[in-house]
């Protein structure tokens, strides 16, 4: 980690300069060590290379469960709908070069538009991170006549938020359809992630770990049912809402290469 932050401080230039999370923390870096812990120093203090480090360490380790949890559950639908697993591998065969490897991020956030349907879809039926909506009220305050005491811990119901019919309308929000999240929706209809400016910092960072996992997946294997698959799963809550487990089976498919200049594939 020290490495990549070292790296990124010495190739600094005003027409490469990025915008991402790390690069947000290193512009707050500073060498100096503050000593005395009084307010006002607290506030205007900048990071130091420990803690960028710590930073960087915190927002890749957190992200390990919930992504790991999700692909659990994507691994699910996949196993119980084979009509939708097999229209993400026909999108992923279309729009992969043979050479996963060389594949740009761009083209994945560009080129697969059911699989990004898919995977909000996924985290509209099973969100995981319910608690860490949870807000403080910092003044007493009315919302819609009701008065909200300065202090009052404030937790959204996101259950009864992602299987509103209102806001997911008009197809039954019991129902697994990628297809919904076609149509434009009110922001707070899905709260996966968290909205507003205190949202999850790591989601594009997430949906990518998520969406390039699933590619690898399908690319190579069919998700197929396990033998205890069909009696479901329970679902325990710590901080994330955890399936006990998933009985899956992975098939592996015949490689076949996609040739750009034919509609087909060929071997």
């Amino acid at each position: 980690i020290y490495e990549i932050v070292d790296l990124r401080k010495k190739s600094l230039s005003k027409s490469n300069k990025s915008t991402d999370f790390l690069q947000f923390m290193i512009d707050t870096f500073i060498d100096d060590e503050i000593t005395d812990d009084t307010v006002a120093q607290l506030r205007s203090k900048a990071l130091n290379s420990d803690e960028i480090a710590s930073n960087i360490f915190i927002f890749v380790a957190v992200g390990y469960e919930t992504v790991s949890t999700t692909l659990a559950y994507c691994t699910y639908v996949l196993a119980t709908k084979p009509d939708i697993q097999e229209k993400l591998f026909n999108e992923i065969n279309q729009n992969l070069s043979d050479d996963i490897d060389n594949d740009s991020i761009d083209d994945v956030e560009t080129n697969f538009s059911y699989l990004d349907m898919f995977v909000r879809e996924v985290l509209r039926m099973f969100p995981i991170t319910t608690k860490a909506m949870a807000r403080e009220c910092n003044i007493t305050t009315t919302v819609c006549g009701h008065i909200i005491q300065k202090g009052c811990i404030i937790q959204p119901d996101i259950f009864s938020i992602h299987y509103n019919q209102d806001l997911w309308g008009p197809e039954d929000p019991n129902l697994f359809i990628p297809e919904r999240h076609q149509r434009n929706r009110r922001s707070i209809a899905s709260m996966s992630f968290g909205v507003g400016p205190r949202n999850c910092v790591a989601m594009k960072f997430a949906l990518m770990e998520i969406k390039m996992c699933l590619i690898r997946l399908l690319r190579q294997s069919r998700v197929l049912p396990g033998e205890k698959l069909e009696q479901g799963f329970k679902c325990k809550e710590r901080l994330i809402i955890q399936p006990d487990a998933i009985f899956i089976k992975l098939e592996k498919r015949k490689i076949e290469k996609y040739n750009s200049l034919s509609p087909g594939l060929v071997d």
